[in-house]
């Protein structure tokens, strides 16, 4: 993972993926689009069930056949050349759905935390009404986090980062280009008329010298930014290598399929090679159970490609409520983005596109230059 708030929400994905044992199809997608790219000519004929996403900025796409899908991608990321370089460069744009207003959220929560450690004092000798006081705190306290905003507007910002792969050199540029955006002109009519809030905390770039920070995988904390390149490149030798991971897990309760769903996610953002990556496509195909896929899908940059989705509970725990979708290029197998999207929503709750990844030799250089 890139930045510190995808490890957020795979996290909670992992525990919503957990819960997911079916994909809950509210409709059918027409089949009225299309794609150019080698993927596109393994589309089925045969219209699937697929969830209604409703993202902002996406196409509808076509349904398609996920097992073959990844078989074809399999087949062209084995044909992309390898390639080095000193540093792994990445540039990405996240956009968050504004939850709160911080300044007003923050004094909320100091005035909740102040109260309840009054009413902790007072009752320190009492414990049956200081449990009772407890429950209450926390019944508050969640009310406090799930309260929406009467408006829908999302808080974008771009990080580029250069991470050496053999040292703790490095780079990242975080904070740059951030935008409030509002879903329609009346949710920003309603920001207004609620006094126009500043709805973004820290807005100035910010510049750090050494190894970024963050992991590769939040569910494979052995899988280091060192070692990823030495991954098994063929499809055997990945698929008994990530199941020794799921294996060693601790928490055993996010199934096998989905497992593969979130770690081929986290690998595709990563360096690794393009044998690495043919083969992981070959194990999420032998993984399809309770994925879809759709071509021409839209990302953040308008770039089309194909959609590989779950679904999972929403914060209530009602199943099939919340989509996670992964987009990858159907001309060259590589991810485009991430979105996590919450059903009848006309705005991700998080949309993670991958502007550019790749290998470069300086510090300050970007792959193309």
């Amino acid at each position: 993972m890139t930045k510190r708030r995808p490890l957020i929400v795979m996290a909670a994905a992992a525990a919503g993926l957990a819960a997911a044992t079916a994909i809950v199809v509210p409709r059918l997608v027409s089949q009225d689009a299309s794609s150019s790219g080698p993927i596109a000519a393994q589309r089925s004929e045969v219209r699937t069930p697929s969830v209604d996403a409703g993202a902002k900025s996406t196409t509808t796409g076509t349904v398609a056949n996920t097992r073959t899908i990844l078989l074809a991608a399999a087949k062209v990321a084995a044909e992309e050349p390898i390639t080095s370089g000193k540093f792994w460069y990445s540039r990405v744009r996240t956009a968050d759905m504004v939850d709160n207003v911080p300044d007003e959220y923050l004094a909320k929560v100091k005035a909740l935390l102040t109260e309840w450690k009054a009413k902790e004092a007072e009752l320190k000798d009492k414990p049956a009404e200081l449990k009772a006081a407890k429950n209450e705190f926390d019944e508050t306290f969640r009310a406090l986090k799930m309260a929406k905003l009467p408006y829908t507007a999302t808080r974008g910002d771009t990080a580029e980062s250069w991470r050496s792969l053999k040292d703790a050199t490095g780079r990242s540029v975080t904070n740059q280009d951030v935008k409030i955006e509002f879903a329609t002109p009346e949710d920003e009519a309603k920001w207004k008329q609620a006094g126009s809030p500043r709805l973004s905390g820290n807005d100035q770039p910010k510049t750090k010298e050494g190894a970024p920070e963050g992991i590769i995988s939040i569910d494979n904390p052995t899988l280091t930014w060192s070692n990823i390149s030495k991954l098994p490149t063929d499809k055997e030798g990945l698929k008994a290598k990530l199941h020794g991971l799921y294996a060693d897990r601790s928490d055993k309760s996010t199934p096998l399929a989905l497992y593969m769903w979130q770690t081929g996610l986290d690998l595709l953002a990563a360096p690794i090679t393009p044998g690495t990556r043919a083969a992981l496509y070959q194990v999420l195909a032998d993984s399809t159970s309770g994925l879809t896929s759709q071509t021409g899908v839209a990302d953040g940059m308008n770039r089309t490609g194909v959609a590989l989705e779950t679904t999972g509970p929403n914060d209530a725990g009602e199943p099939g409520k919340i989509t996670y979708r992964m987009i990858f290029d159907d001309k060259t197998a590589k991810l485009l983005e991430f979105d996590v999207i919450e059903a009848g929503a006309s705005t991700p709750l998080l949309r993670e596109t991958y502007e550019a990844m790749g290998y470069v030799d300086e510090l300050g250089a970007k792959p193309g230059q």
